[in-house]
This record gives structure tokens, sequence and C-alpha cells, in this order.
């Protein structure tokens, strides 16, 4: 893919400030040299280089773009011709892709670690949620269902169908984080609708939610918040569903989870986000090398985990 004269700016990214959701990257006086913006998943992506060779981050910045594009054809929900639409609407994929079958393990583990809270399986309850609907017994009984896997298919039992929005946006990071620094560059920036911050080079983050900020390096974000997508306001019922009830739960205003990479990130910031801070901090002393910060549903800051672990680039 190649850039665009609108993706593609060599300047310093406006204000010096990368925002993500929930989140936002303080660079000070160091404003990165190159910034690339474009979407994955459906959300705003944006990776922010550090370094003079304009040649070289031009190189760098079309692989991440014909990356990124690559990977929405297997993992969007909303491309009809994508791995996943196929999968979803026939039951059955037969071929899948390395990176298919990668993915779809990783949820099925992550639903395994998480006692089901993050199920990969919840799209069922998603759909009706989003369409104003009262969530049925039918589409209930789909979560927790079997997801069968070898190397030649990818098969749901009836009426199941499958979402990887809740961890297919931090394997794009970590992905994109893996061919930048093959083309030399490990003092980036990236927010693929996670943020993925590799590397020695220690930034200053925000956490606007629970009105904190730390500096990390060598560190992946990602935040979940019921208010980002509210399906029905008097309700509060949002697009973060407990796969095992159907509701929406109000635990959490907001939390961030800190982790060495931004697949498990995501993965974990969307199971955190159904649970209350209990379960959570039982959770993140099973799982290890995770922080949380968050605020509850009464707007009480809590933090899990060792945050300390971030703080210099040795993650």
């Amino acid at each position: 893919m190649k850039l665009t004269r609108r993706q593609f700016m060599v300047t310093a990214f406006a204000a010096g400030l990368t925002a993500a959701a929930g989140a936002l990257i303080l660079n000070g006086d160091e404003k990165p040299a190159f910034v690339w913006r474009g979407s994955a998943l459906g959300g705003e992506a944006r990776v922010s280089l550090y370094g003079p060779d304009q040649d070289a981050a031009k190189r760098a910045l079309e692989a991440v773009a014909s990356e990124i594009e690559r990977l929405e054809n297997i993992f969007s929900l909303h491309r009809d011709a994508s791995e996943l639409s196929h999968l979803n609407a026939g039951g059955i994929l037969h071929t899948p892709s390395r990176d298919m079958l990668d993915l779809v393990r990783s949820a099925i583990d992550w639903r395994s670690r998480t006692g089901g809270a993050f199920d990969p399986t919840v799209q069922p309850l998603w759909l009706e949620a989003s369409k104003g609907r009262e969530i049925s017994g039918e589409a209930l009984a789909m979560t927790g269902t079997p997801v069968t896997f070898t190397d030649q298919s990818i098969a749901l039992v009836p009426g199941a169908a499958l979402t990887l929005n809740g961890i297919a946006q931090g394997r794009i990071a970590d992905r994109v984080t893996e061919i930048l620094a093959s083309h030399g560059y490990t003092d980036v920036v990236i927010d693929a609708g996670e943020l993925r911050i590799p590397g020695k080079v220690r930034r200053a983050v925000g956490i606007p939610a629970a009105k904190v900020a730390i500096t990390v390096a060598g560190v992946a974000i990602a935040t979940s918040e019921p208010k980002s997508m509210i399906f029905e306001p008097r309700t509060f019922r949002h697009h973060l569903i407990d796969p095992k009830t159907g509701r929406s739960p109000r635990h959490w205003e907001s939390i961030s989870v800190l982790a060495p990479t931004a697949e498990k990130a995501d993965a974990l910031s969307t199971a955190f986000a159904v649970l209350p801070h209990e379960a959570v901090s039982d959770l993140v002393a099973t799982i290890g090398d995770v922080a949380i910060i968050g605020a509850d549903g009464r707007g009480r800051v809590r933090r899990f985990g060792d945050i300390d672990q971030f703080a210099s680039g040795g993650a």
C-alpha cells in the first residue's frame, strides 16, 4: 500500500500529543519526525516515528500500512470478504491463514485463563445489544461454545459467531512493532486502538479517567471504557458485555491494563471490564507481568500489580 500525502507527514505531530482510548502520551518537547495515520478494524490508527531519515521512514510506514490492510482482510467484522466474516457466515472456514489460526487459538486460551470473562463467542450477544434487542436465550446459549480448529479449518457450532475485536487490535499493534523494528525503528509510539511503546525510551502517559500519570517504556496499554460506545443511554447498556449474563456491567468507569504486549493488554482489558475489582485483583495475581489502573463504578481509583516493572523498558 502506498502512502498518500495526507497519511505521510514530514512534520512533528500537532502539539506533540498522541491520543489513545482513555490514555494520552505526553511527549513534551520531543516530537515525532514522521507520523502515519490510517485505520485498523474500524478505529483510528496512528504510528509516530522518531529519527531523521525520511526515505527510511517512508519505507517503514508503507510496510506498516500494507500489513494493517492485510490483517484487516483477515480479522475484520466489517469486510464481507474477510476470513472472520466467511467463518461467521458459514460456520466453518477452510484453509485459514496462519494469522487467523494463531489469533483464534490465543482468543480461546484467554477465554480459559479469564474464566470466560473474555470470550470471542460473545458476538451474537453484541449484535442483539447493538440493535436494541433484549438478549435472547438462544444468543446467550452460544457463548462459551466450542471452537474446533485444525491446520485445515476452523469450525463453530450452528448459530455461533466470533468477534476478535477484543484482541485483534492488540495483535495488529504488536505486528506493527515487529515490522518497524525490522526497519530499524524501536523508538516509536503505536496507537492501533491499543497503545504500544516499545524500546527503552520512557514516556509519560496520562490516564484521564483515573486522574493519574505514569512514566513507562517497553509496554503496551489497553483501556476499556463503557461510555465509549453506549447502545441505550437510559439503561446505560454499552458494548462491554458479560458473556455469562448478557448484561453490560457497571463495575468500572474505565480500566487500563499495562502488559508486555498489546495483544495481552487488549484481551485482559476486555475481560477485566466485565469483572468486579475483587476478581480483577485475583486474576492479576494469577497471570503476572501485568498492572492495572482503573476508576471503579463509584469513581474510586484502583491499582493492581506492579506498575514499576514497566518504568525502565525492561519488560
